[in-house]
């Protein structure tokens, strides 16, 4: 167990011992319900967020999936059960069914609509700039981006079964933006989203989250169309009258640069497999937007999940 800064302790032999890779971050004074933090494509452990989130009184758990020593180095196949351990792990530790809450960000975003559609013990999803429906993996071992394009087969699974997903598409002008090393946005290599039973083949039921579910899309993201994949989610919610707070909010003018606390980094382009990718929006607005969407995460959790422990009920 290590001492952090700023009155929170983090320990992760308890993710070792659960099987997890992750870091447990809690508030020094008991916290009354907890959060699993889940990053997007990048991979790895968003220590950051956990710390962040501790200080304001949750207990986080980051937890790396993809992309760290322990884990798989590509996001393919990757089963939910393995967040579902995650969940485990915080149940042991007290904190009960529906005081425990889900916070990803883009492929993460995406990753915490799909437990929670799994797991009743979820009360609580945050997602930002993530998706409403399943899309295909990243198998990065495959090299450059059109080949890990044209590659790339399912990211999920569940009970052994790889999940339906949206596929890539490797457009002719894309491959030539790759050539001539120009900024590509990735949204380009998505298809596009079909209708009637193979839309609802691959889209999340998240109407089954037992709890409430926020989704913050940023208007001219460039890595994917984040704002109709998220509403895909919230026309199923709509439909299913969900009894729980949700929304999805939509930020205009600003990237895909937007999760995580204030203070991060907010640059329209950033680096990928062999290419630069442009993520989208004005710097400045992305910046104000970041931190907007922060408070909105800490205030949904809040809100919606339990302020007290199952002992003080």
């Amino acid at each position: 167990m290590e001492r952090g800064t700023r009155s929170v302790v983090r320990d992760r032999d308890v993710c070792r011992r659960h099987g997890v890779v992750g870091v447990l971050v809690e508030p020094r004074s008991q916290a009354r319900c907890a959060v699993v933090v889940l990053g997007g494509a990048e991979g790895g452990l968003h220590e950051a967020d956990a710390v962040a989130l501790a200080q304001e009184g949750f207990a986080a758990l980051a937890l790396a999936y993809f992309g760290s020593p322990g884990v798989p180095s590509s996001l393919v196949d990757i089963p939910l059960e393995y967040v579902f351990r995650a969940l485990d792990l915080l149940s042991a530790r007290g904190y009960a069914s529906g005081s425990i809450g889900l916070l990803g960000g883009s492929r993460g975003g995406e990753l915490a609509l799909l437990v929670g559609s799994h797991d009743e013990r979820v009360g609580s999803v945050v997602s930002v700039v993530g998706s409403g429906v399943v899309t295909a993996g990243i198998d990065y071992a495959a090299g450059r981006l059109d080949r890990i394009l044209a590659t790339s087969g399912a990211a999920w699974t569940v009970a052994g079964r790889r999940l339906p997903h949206l596929p890539y598409v490797v457009p002719p002008e894309l491959v030539r933006s790759i050539e001539r090393d120009e900024p590509v946005s990735l949204r380009d290599a998505f298809a596009a989203l079909p209708t009637g039973d193979e839309l609802e083949a691959i889209s999340i039921p998240v109407e089954r989250v037992r709890g409430g579910v926020l989704m913050v899309s940023a208007g001219d993201d460039g890595s994917w169309d984040c704002v109709g994949l998220s509403e895909v989610a919230a026309g199923r919610l709509r439909a299913a009258d969900h009894p729980y707070p949700w929304a999805h909010v939509v930020l205009e003018g600003v990237g895909h640069t937007i999760a995580g606390p204030p203070g991060g980094p907010v640059a329209p382009y950033g680096p990928g497999p062999g290419v630069t990718f442009r993520y989208g929006g004005d710097p400045v607005l992305t910046a104000d937007a970041r931190a907007e969407t922060w408070r909105r995460t800490v205030g949904f959790l809040r809100y919606t999940l339990p302020r007290e422990t199952a002992d003080e009920a």
